[in-house]
């Protein structure tokens, strides 16, 4: 008996064995079930974040598309800038040239007008003088045969150079 009992407790210890590996395997089989359904769950992840990358290294794209047709549309403007600026410096250079011109065209007016002001001035002044023939001075009334008094031959030569400021000035 004590062969039997020894078999019988070495066999309930094979089957105890036995029973510890069934659960074993049915724990590896769960937690490699487990797993599984990790490692999809993980890949669908995996997926939805790479779709998620190649949108936005599209979008990336776009605006790096945009930015580039930006900054040739600010370089564009930048050349026409300084074109615009030399056609504005030439213009002005030029506006300068004929400023300059017409200043001393008014400057050579100006001489000739205070000359031709003198020379009015000088006539008016030789003009209001008396004549020698008139013997009795400033006032005198009565005409020498075919010449004016004094008084009337002054007043149309005030007559004729007021005249002839107003068309000078007019």
């Amino acid at each position: 008996m004590s062969k039997a009992t020894g078999e019988v407790t070495s066999l309930r210890n094979k089957v105890n064995e036995k029973d510890i590996t069934a659960k074993e395997v049915k724990e590896r089989t769960s937690y490699r079930e487990g797993l599984g359904v990790e490692f999809v769950s993980l890949k669908e992840d995996l997926e939805n974040s790479n779709k998620k990358n190649e949108e936005l290294l599209q979008a990336f794209e776009e605006h790096e598309n945009e930015i580039l047709k930006l900054i040739q549309q600010v370089e564009e403007g930048r050349k026409i800038e300084e074109i615009v600026k030399k056609q504005y410096l030439e213009r002005e250079e030029k506006y300068q040239v004929e400023e300059n011109i017409l200043k001393g065209k008014i400057e050579e007016k100006d001489k000739l007008l205070r000359f031709q002001d003198s020379t009015k001035i000088f006539y008016n002044i030789l003009s209001s003088q008396r004549y020698l023939i008139i013997k009795y001075g400033i006032g005198f009334h009565k005409t020498v045969k075919g010449k004016l008094s004094s008084q009337t031959e002054a007043r149309n030569s005030n007559a004729k150079s007021e005249m002839l400021n107003k068309e000078i000035r007019g």
